[in-house]
């Protein structure tokens, strides 16, 4: 049959289909009859790039580039009048235009907020480039946000990002954000930092903040000449939002939350700090923690004591260049999910977490900790990733073998650097036991030097048994060469050139039952090596070849 039934489905069920399109095929989706066509037009979810028009053209001259940015603005213009006069709900709008020139975009850019103001919008983001003028005579260049933005009653979720301006108009303005859920800002300039504190407390449904290197905007003497100057912001608090649930903040040296709802906490302190200060005590019911670059504060075992007696609902806690003691317990029977990412010092940890599922530990070259776990789930799996220099993989197999139990190692991802020091005298590795077994070896990038193909072959199949390996083919991770060196090792045609040919002990990928090929597109386990390879891309978007190994 050729009848075409969901055409006649009601208008809002045809709006969800749509949402739930990626952009060019919803696009398409008009020139499949009248009613698509008639649904795309009210279709209340609006995104408009500068950038977009600007890559589909093949500009050259000033005049070129000045056309499609007044298309643009007529175009743009345009779609939001006709929701406006025919009294259209806009859902979202999203407005990205990093093509922005102050002097010409900016009432226009005023009035399409306006339009969406009224026209019921949930969901505003405005994206502008990352960047803004400070004239000599301490005259600001950069787009001011309207007030109006508060006028928006029904706006749930509100995105600014780039060089985008809030003064202190906004602390003078009665109108409170009362619908408004989520709320992120990304290199905003501020006048002052009690302009976002404000805004927040004027949000009581307020549920997740997101503040990214924001700037506020200072005078400063030079010359006899005021200027103003833009400083990282020093200090944020959060109190009294009691709905609040998640708050991720980077580049602020203080931060106070005091919420009895938060749920999530992520927060990265800026390398530009010394010290950095962090009171988030009385939010009890928190299940997640992320904190990253916290290096003005060492991480004690006492720390993780007083974490887990103040905050008895974590569930996740994720420390990312952290400075930590040598030795470690982390004791919790809640936690299910932990990360430690180039946490420095750290030589032992001991992890007492029966519920704990997911497991990853990324090091970079020295210490190499010893990770031991006491009680554990059965479905606990431990990724680790790694970067080694290459005449360090002597040291691999007693990494992998320093966590007890062995079974829990479930994935082993390594980048290893190529030394300029003695590259032609590596170590060959002879070993007569049994290396540990894991679940997956993926090798992110490995030397390009083919003399040392065999030693770091070696090296790894001399550490570890994996039921699979992933490589991926580009010059920055793996070459042809490298990838096919590895193959032939591992259906045996390098025998003759391993060390165990003129020894008792045999290198156990050679009693291998069979190695099949895949890559993460096609999952046929029969492909041939070579065809495998060849449907390979070698830029853009990347797919891994997998030799999956019958043992």
């Amino acid at each position: 049959m050729d009848d075409d039934h969901i055409s006649d489905l009601p208008i809002i069920i045809l709006h969800d289909i749509l949402s739930r399109l990626p952009e060019k095929d919803a696009a398409r989706a008009s020139v499949l009859s009248k009613a698509w066509a008639e649904t795309l037009s009210t279709f209340p979810i609006l995104s408009f790039s500068i950038s977009k028009m600007i890559g589909m053209c093949s500009l050259t001259t000033e005049e070129e580039f000045s056309m499609i940015r007044k298309n643009f603005v007529d175009y743009v213009k345009k779609t939001l009048l006709r929701f406006h006069d025919q009294g259209l709900a806009i859902k979202e709008l999203q407005l990205n235009v990093d093509c922005f020139d102050f002097h010409y975009m900016s009432r226009h850019v005023d009035l399409w907020l306006k339009l969406a103001a009224e026209s019921g919008v949930e969901v505003l983001e405005l994206c502008l480039p990352y960047r803004y003028e400070l004239k000599e005579e301490g005259r600001l260049c950069c787009y001011v946000l309207p007030t109006g933005v508060l006028e928006a009653k029904s706006l749930k979720k509100l995105v600014l990002k780039g060089g985008i301006f809030v003064d202190q108009a906004f602390m003078k303005h009665s109108i409170k954000f009362f619908s408004l859920r989520e709320l992120t800002l990304r290199r905003v300039l501020l006048e002052d930092e009690q302009v976002i504190e404000y805004l927040i407390s004027r949000c009581p449904l307020i549920e997740y903040v997101t503040l990214t290197f924001c700037s506020v905007l200072k005078p400063g003497g030079a010359g006899g000449l005021l200027r103003s100057r833009a400083f990282k912001m020093k200090s944020m608090s959060m109190r009294g939002l009691l709905k609040l649930k998640g708050v991720d903040i980077i580049g602020i040296q203080e931060v106070y939350v005091d919420s009895p709802s938060l749920e999530n906490l992520c927060y990265c302190a800026d390398d530009f700090y010394l010290t950095c200060k962090l009171e988030f005590e009385r939010c009890k019911n928190l299940k997640s923690l992320h904190l990253r670059h916290f290096k003005s504060t060492v991480i004690t075992q006492k720390w993780f004591i007083e974490l887990f007696l103040k905050f008895p609902f974590l569930e996740s806690l994720k420390l990312d260049n952290c400075t930590m003691s040598e030795r470690i317990c982390i004791s919790s029977d809640k936690l299910t999910v932990l990360m430690l990412s180039k946490c420095s010092n750290l030589k032992e940890v001991i992890i007492d977490a029966p519920n704990l599922s997911s497991c990853q530990y990324v090091g970079h070259r020295a210490p190499k900790p010893i990770i031991s776990f006491l009680r554990s789930s059965s479905q606990l799996e431990v990724n680790v990733e790694m970067y080694f220099d290459h005449l360090d993989l002597s040291d691999l197999r007693e990494f992998i073998q320093n966590f007890k139990p062995q079974n829990v190692l479930a994935s082993l991802s390594l980048s290893i650097d190529q030394s300029i020091v003695d590259e032609f005298n590596p170590i060959v590795l002879q070993d007569s036991s049994p290396p540990p077994i894991i679940k997956h070896l993926n090798l992110q990038s490995v030397p390009e030097n083919e003399t040392l193909f065999w030693p770091v072959v070696n090296s790894l199949l001399s550490s570890c048994c994996p039921e699979t390996i992933s490589l991926c083919l580009h010059s920055y991770c793996c070459s042809r060469a490298f990838i096919e060196f590895l193959y032939e090792t591992l259906v045996g045609r390098k025998e003759n050139d391993c060390f165990c040919s003129s020894g008792s002990a045999k290198c156990w990928w050679h009693g291998l039952k069979g190695v099949k090929i895949t890559n993460t597109s096609n999952t046929d386990g029969n492909a041939d090596f070579k065809t495998t390879l060849d449907a390979l891309p070698t830029w853009g978007d990347f797919d891994n070849i997998i030799f999956r190994l019958e043992l």
